[in-house]
């Protein structure tokens, strides 16, 4: 139990003396990525931060799993009296009772931080957090929450939707729920791989100049597959004139002005050797350009010295760029605080719970029809909701240097 206070007080420490929270799952330090710690029974705590600073523990009887790094607690609080409260649940795949899952421990860590520098004396976030490995929280668990962020994938969102009532529930990571969000109360936080696409066909169309081709790029066993249709759908609908092939080398030398290679397979050794002989192409003295979507990004065999020599333009859903003031002191203060470097999930829990719950906190009950309205810019993704206030359609431009610098294009 010594251990388990000494980690509360840390974390207890590092928050606003006005914030409030419960937790479902507290973290200590980051927890390795391969832990094989086991849950184990303790007794839980409550600690209580007051206005004068003391702190106050008590213990009571409700189910703790813990090892060196993580704490998962079924009730703890964070409380200031007399000052409005924003309720927000978090749904996650802890895995609590197994072995922790880093990743969304990483996505709550930056949620946190995000709820701590929201609160103010004018107002609290309380957070509850629920483990959706072991049981999703039910409609009157939800009954007194201002948002809800989470689950994660479509059978989960599926399971909790007629828990939810009227409330409207934020989809944080998955693409395929985006297609819900026309019938029922979700609204997606991502943005899908086909704005992606069509954000690609418009910034093709700001580059094209005169002499230029264009060539979309599809392995043999592409053709009528969703994501080669759907580039190939988006070229269409901008009016770009292109042509078809498999090999970049079959145009190299034969184009007055720059060949612009749109990459539209879901064969990853065909993109990775595609990607590869365009670069070779540009150090032989070629002017080529690469563009795709962000898939490319996360290729196991694609060196990323290859992209920079591709000259490659890629539309992303997630990018913190390093050199930005915000996201250098947001992974310092990270650091501080859990003893570890922030991850892409950390930034993705920090930014869903900035933009959202600072909606919720200024609009209680009338967040969600403030969205069409409301673009935000987060640390590594920005939300601009399409006009039904459903679905984000905000993409970063990302522009590979030959100097192995990428730039984010406005």
């Amino acid at each position: 139990m010594r251990r388990n206070l000494i980690a509360l007080l840390i974390l207890a420490l590092a928050l606003p003396f006005n914030a409030c929270a419960q937790w479902y799952l507290f973290p200590g330090g980051r927890p390795a990525k391969d832990s094989t710690a086991k849950a184990s029974r303790q007794d839980s705590v409550v600690v209580k931060v007051v206005p004068d600073s003391t702190f106050h523990i008590a213990a009571d009887t409700t189910r703790v799993a813990v090892d060196s790094t993580l704490v998962a607690v079924d009730s703890m609080a964070f409380t200031v009296p007399s000052i409005p409260e924003t309720r927000i649940s978090l749904i996650l795949p802890f895995k609590s009772t197994d072995t922790p899952n880093s990743n969304f421990l990483d996505f709550y860590c930056g949620a946190l931080m995000a709820a701590n520098l929201l609160s103010s004396d004018e107002m609290h976030y309380r957070i509850d957090v629920f483990d959706s490995t072991v049981e999703l929280p039910s409609g009157p668990q939800l009954d007194s929450s201002d948002l809800i962020i989470g689950p994660v994938n479509m059978e989960d969102v599926l399971r909790i939707l007629p828990e939810c009532g009227n409330k409207y529930l934020i989809s944080p990571l998955d693409p395929k729920v985006a297609p819900l969000s026309e019938r029922y109360n979700i609204i997606q936080a991502p943005s899908g791989w086909d704005t992606q696409a069509d954000e690609l066909a418009r910034w093709l169309i700001e580059d094209i100049r005169g002499g230029d081709s264009v060539v979309l790029l599809q392995s043999p066993g592409d053709n009528g597959r969703e994501f080669s249709s759907g580039m190939t759908a988006a070229l269409k609908e901008h009016g770009v004139i292109f042509s078809t092939g498999s090999s970049p080398s079959a145009w190299e030398d034969k184009v007055s002005g720059t060949c612009r290679f749109v990459l539209a397979s879901d064969n990853d050794e065909f993109c990775s050797s595609a990607v590869r002989e365009i670069a070779l192409m540009n150090i032989r003295g070629g002017h080529n350009i690469l563009y795709s979507t962000s898939r490319i990004r996360g290729l196991a065999d694609l060196e990323t010295e290859s992209l920079h020599a591709a000259a490659a333009r890629i539309t992303a859903t997630y990018y913190a760029d390093p050199g930005n003031i915000a996201v250098r002191s947001f992974s310092e203060n990270y650091k501080s605080m859990f003893k570890g470097e922030p991850s892409q999930w950390s930034f993705q829990g920090y930014d869903l719970m900035y933009y959202f719950g600072g909606l919720a906190g200024k609009n209680p009950g009338m967040w969600q029809e403030e969205l069409a309205a409301t673009p935000g810019q987060g640390l590594q993704t920005d939300f601009n909701f399409n006009f039904s206030g459903k679905k984000n359609i905000a993409v970063r431009r990302l522009k590979y240097n030959a100097n192995n610098t990428i730039t984010i294009i406005k």
